[in-house]
């Protein structure tokens, strides 16, 4: 009988002082199959987790699998610190070329070596693996650990997408911030081969690096604000002395300087917005010119990236795969005959990318499957809730697993903001019936009382929904596979009173569109409150309060609960209830 292989994925990195990076991560795959994925932050409870190492996540994942990390045969690392040297030096001048290879070759051995301490750790990255595979024995506490595999960072990201999304051939694009000296990568997919065909370098445009500095000139509460604030703008081309779209070039020294806006981004759209200032026709004009700029880089790399490989079904991911506004216009305007996006589509998910790409390095054959939910993170039985419920003196009403699609749907119908604690935790930044608020789709004001009462941000800021898979047409123009929500699509103008909630300014909705396979009971309970009120959808939300993490335990989620205007709390088949139910 063949011996299972195991392979561990990994997303964490520091490579200098101030440089400690953030969504750290692990994933398992077991004979090239997906075992169990979280996410840090789900555990330490701190968003994006920036510094730590996922050392409760590996051991996660190994406790899920029932085996130690000597039955692992090689751990994947999302960070490959030599393609990082290389291309650092390969963008210099042949003079700085010529003296950083020096520096290297004089303190990278001999009686200098201790000295190379002092100098950039990019520079040796032999030392940064070393450095590395040391903080992964003392978090993991072990002498030894398996092979450690560096990944080039935007290929990790390529494999995430590209593996789980079931397709035999694809173009592959992804596209983020920063990743060794990367901001993003062209490649092509066919049957377990995943090959390189285009380096995006960061040295001539980066549209995550841009985001993150418009981010925080406009002092926005959330990453996710900005994108919801551009549908309130128009566009005034204020960014684009800063671009040149069709050689896919950008300012790169006007756009940060020292870890702060640039002056030369500052020139074009003004100062910083002060804390408490109140957001003014000009910062929403910014955010939509943002938009505009991501999503015709966007339509150009797409556009490059299927005339290299003539094949229009695409993978995505990378943080900016999430900017779900632009993947609903690739969609619609047709760039595009089929799109899988990677759920964790920012550097969690490069565990997962990793894994893989260590798995087929060392000759093993990753097969084809595909990724039809994200369900991949921890659970809890109806006895260990039960449990936690009376250490901690909650009443509680127990019900039948049955019993739940009706129970629910009727709270729903009569305006109750419902926490929904469900199966394993969701991997990726959304909430999709695992660990979500939810409610009904159809008053604007129940978006209201959520922000104002549970979510406490922007009230402008609608949320999105989960709606039947099978009833998407009659609601959406021009539906495709969504099951992730991270696609927006127009909805249809008929139908537009049915779902105010979910509604967007511009008349799109960001859908989780639910197979009855992925998820069986909430599918049911979609259905059922469809039945009551001829809409089959509800308002999803994910279960954290503002700058938290998704809940990830049951104490989690009864600390929210406890602390938010949500009126019942399903812990699997058990009910909390906080008082009589309340209406809009």
């Amino acid at each position: 009988m063949a011996k299972d292989v195991y392979i561990l994925g990994v997303s964490f990195h520091r490579f200098s002082f101030g440089d400690v990076g953030h969504d750290p991560a692990a994933a398992l795959l077991k004979n090239g199959r997906i075992v169990a994925m979280a996410e840090e932050e789900r555990f330490n409870r701190v968003k994006e987790a920036p510094g730590y190492f996922p050392t409760r996540a590996v051991q996660f994942c190994l406790k899920s699998a029932g085996i130690e990390i000597e039955n692992v045969e090689a751990i994947g690392w999302n960070w490959n610190p030599f393609a990082h040297a290389a291309r650092s030096i390969g963008r210099r001048s042949i003079g700085t070329r010529v003296a950083m290879k020096g520096v290297q070759a004089t303190f990278a051995r001999g009686p200098l070596e201790s000295y190379s301490r002092y100098l950039p750790v990019g520079m040796f990255p032999k030392r940064s693996l070393r450095m590395h595979e040391q903080m992964m024995r003392h978090a993991l506490r072990v002498e030894r650990i398996p092979q450690f595999i560096p990944v080039d960072h935007h290929l990790a990201h390529a494999a995430s997408a590209y593996y789980p999304s079931g397709f035999n051939e694809a173009t592959v694009v992804t596209w983020d911030g920063y990743g060794d000296e990367l901001s993003g990568m062209i490649c092509h997919g066919r049957g377990d081969k995943l090959e390189i065909l285009e380096e995006l370098l960061f040295s001539r445009f980066s549209i995550g690096h841009l985001y993150d500095a418009i981010y925080r000139v406009l002092g926005l509460s959330e990453k996710g604000n900005l994108m919801g604030l551009a549908g309130y703008g128009t566009p005034r081309g204020l960014l684009d002395p800063l671009v040149d779209v069709s050689s896919l070039r950008m300012k790169m020294d006007w756009i940060q300087s020292h870890g702060a806006p640039g002056n030369g981004l500052l020139g074009l759209i003004g100062r910083r917005r002060a804390f408490g200032e109140p957001l003014s026709d000009h910062h929403r004009t910014v955010a939509a010119d943002l938009q505009d700029v991501i999503e015709r880089f966007g339509r150009e790399i797409v556009r490059r990236a299927t005339a290299q490989t003539g094949c229009r079904r695409v993978c995505f991911a990378g943080g900016v795969a999430l900017n779900a506004t632009m993947n609903g216009k690739l969609h619609h305007e047709g760039l595009v005959d089929e799109m899988f996006i990677q759920p964790g589509a920012g550097d969690a998910g490069g565990a997962l990318g990793a894994a893989y790409v260590a798995h087929a390095s060392l000759g093993h054959t990753v097969g084809s499957q595909e990724m039809k939910h994200a369900y991949w993170g921890s659970e809890f039985t109806v006895e260990e809730i039960r449990e936690i419920l009376a250490n901690v003196r909650v009443s509680y009403e127990e019900v039948t697993d049955a019993a739940i699609p009706e129970l629910v749907s009727d709270l729903l119908v009569k305006g109750n903001i419902v926490g929904w604690f469900r199966g394993r935790t969701e991997f990726g930044p959304r909430a999709l019936g695992a660990r979500s608020i939810l409610g009904d789709p159809r008053k604007r004001a129940m978006r209201d009382k959520i922000n104002a009462a549970v979510k406490y941000r922007d009230e402008w800021r609608p949320f999105a929904a989960s709606m039947l898979a099978d009833a998407a047409a009659d609601y959406l123009v021009s539906p495709c596979p969504a099951p992730f929500m991270i696609v927006t699509f127009p909805v249809r103008a008929e139908r537009t009173r049915e779902l105010e909630a979910v509604l967007h300014v511009d008349g799109t909705t960001r859908p989780q569109l639910v197979e009855k396979e992925a998820n069986p009971v909430y599918y049911e309970t979609i259905r059922r409150f469809g039945e009551k009120t001829g809409v089959p959808a509800i308002l999803n939300t994910s279960f954290n309060l503002k700058g938290e993490p998704l809940v990830n335990s049951p104490l989690d989620a009864l600390r929210t609960f406890f602390s938010s205007g949500i009126d019942v709390l399903v812990l699997e088949r058990l009910l909390v209830r906080k008082s009589a139910p309340s209406t809009l």
